[in-house]
C-alpha cells in the first residue's frame, strides 16, 4: 500500500455513498421517522419488522472479500473475549481521545452538539458497537453484528447531512470522510494493540495480526475502502504514522472535546481516582498527543500515575491473565445509559 499525500486527499472528499443516498432520499421525502423508528427495534423485531428500503439496508451484508478468512476472524473476536474488560479500557483512556487529535476530522464531532455534549452516551455507544461486532459469533451468518455496522452507517450518513446544512467548510473535505474513518478504525485496532503492550499484556504475533484483520473485516463491512485497511500490523503502524503526521495538532476542538470527555470522567469515578484522570490520559496517549488535546503535566501525578502504571505492566507481564470477557459484560450491564 502506498499512502501518498494526493491518495488520502481524494480520500477526504470520499464518504459512503449507499448510506448518503438512502438518508437524502428518507430526509427529502420526510420519512425520516421511519429511519429512527428502526433504529429503536431490537435485532430480533428489526427482523420482522414491515418491508422497507431502510430494513432492507440494515439487514444487508456486503460480500466476503477475496482475502476473508473465517478462522482468522474467530481467532480476532477471541482475542477480545480474552482482553475484553481492558480492551474496553482502553477505548475510553486511549482510542476516543487519540481520535479527537486528528484535525480537521474532529471538526464533525464538534460541531455536533449532542456528540459533544454527551461524551458518556458516545462513549456507551461506541462499547455496545465494539462488543455487537466483536463477540464471537457476531459477524457469522446467523449473527446480528452486521445489523450494528449497517446502523452505524446510517448514523454517520445523518450526521453528514447534517452537518452540510449547517457552516461545513468545504476546504475540511466531507464530514466523516474516508480517511477520518480510516483513522478511527486503527484507533480500535492498532492503537488498542499498543495499548495492550503498553499495559504489559505480551499478544503474540499471530494474535496482534488476527485483531487486526478482525477489525479489517469490520472496516470492510462499515464500506471503508479496501486500500485503507492494513493487513499487517507494520502496514497499521504505517497508516497510523501518515494520518498522524497529516491530521494531527492541537486545535479548539481537540482541546474542547477532551476537555468534555475529562469532565464526565469526573463525574463517574471517585474523587481520588479522578484528579488523576489527566494524568492517566497522557500516560496511554503520549506527550506529543496529549499536547494536541491540552492536557497539561503535572510532574508529581504524572509521576505517580507512572509509578502505578508501571507496576500494574510488571503484574500484567508475569501474572497469567484470566479471560475478562464476562466480568466486562458484567460492568456494562451495571451502567445505565448516559443522556
Amino acid at each position: 500500500m502506498k499512502f501518498t499525500q494526493q491518495y488520502l486527499n481524494n480520500q477526504r472528499q470520499r464518504t459512503d455513498d449507499a448510506a448518503d443516498e438512502l438518508v437524502k432520499r428518507l430526509f427529502a421525502s420526510g420519512r425520516q421517522t421511519e429511519l429512527y423508528a428502526l433504529f429503536q427495534l431490537k435485532d430480533n423485531e428489526l427482523v420482522q419488522a414491515k418491508s422497507s428500503s431502510t430494513k432492507e439496508f440494515l439487514l444487508a451484508r456486503k460480500p466476503l472479500p477475496v482475502w476473508f478468512d473465517e478462522k482468522k476472524l474467530q481467532r480476532g473476536q477471541q482475542v477480545f473475549e480474552t482482553y475484553a474488560m481492558e480492551i474496553m479500557t482502553l477505548l475510553g483512556a486511549l482510542a476516543l481521545p487519540y481520535c479527537y487529535a486528528g484535525s480537521p476530522g474532529n471538526k464533525a464531532l464538534y460541531l455536533s452538539e449532542k456528540m459533544r455534549k454527551a461524551p458518556g452516551k458516545r462513549l456507551f455507544d461506541t462499547a455496545q458497537f465494539i462488543i455487537s461486532v466483536s463477540t464471537p459469533g457476531g459477524l457469522t451468518q446467523s449473527g446480528t453484528g452486521h445489523i450494528h455496522i449497517n446502523k452505524t452507517r446510517l448514523i454517520h450518513a445523518i450526521a453528514r447531512y447534517y452537518l452540510q446544512q449547517g457552516n461545513w467548510n468545504a476546504a475540511w473535505g466531507q464530514p466523516i470522510n474516508q480517511e477520518d474513518m480510516a483513522g478511527t478504525n486503527l484507533a480500535f485496532s492498532y492503537i488498542i494493540l499498543l495499548g495492550l503492550q503498553k499495559s504489559g499484556f505480551i499478544l503474540t504475533e499471530i494474535e496482534k495480526e488476527d485483531f487486526l484483520f478482525l477489525w479489517r473485516y469490520i472496516g470492510y463491512q462499515l464500506n471503508l475502502e479496501q486500500e485503507l485497511l492494513p493487513d499487517s500490523f507494520q502496514q497499521a503502524a504505517t497508516l497510523a504514522r501518515t494520518i498522524e503526521k497529516r491530521n494531527f495538532k492541537k486545535s479548539e476542538e481537540s482541546v474542547g472535546l477532551a476537555k468534555e470527555l475529562m469532565n464526565y470522567y469526573k463525574t463517574v469515578v471517585p474523587p481520588r481516582q479522578a484528579i488523576f484522570i489527566e494524568s492517566q490520559l497522557r500516560y496511554f496517549l503520549g506527550p506529543e498527543v496529549a499536547g494536541y488535546l491540552g492536557l497539561e503535566e503535572n510532574p508529581i501525578r504524572d509521576g505517580i500515575t507512572s509509578v502505578m502504571s508501571t507496576f500494574k505492566e510488571l503484574k500484567n507481564i508475569f501474572q497469567v491473565h484470566t479471560p475478562s470477557y464476562m466480568t466486562m459484560i458484567a460492568n456494562q450491564q451495571r451502567l445505565k445509559m448516559p443522556k
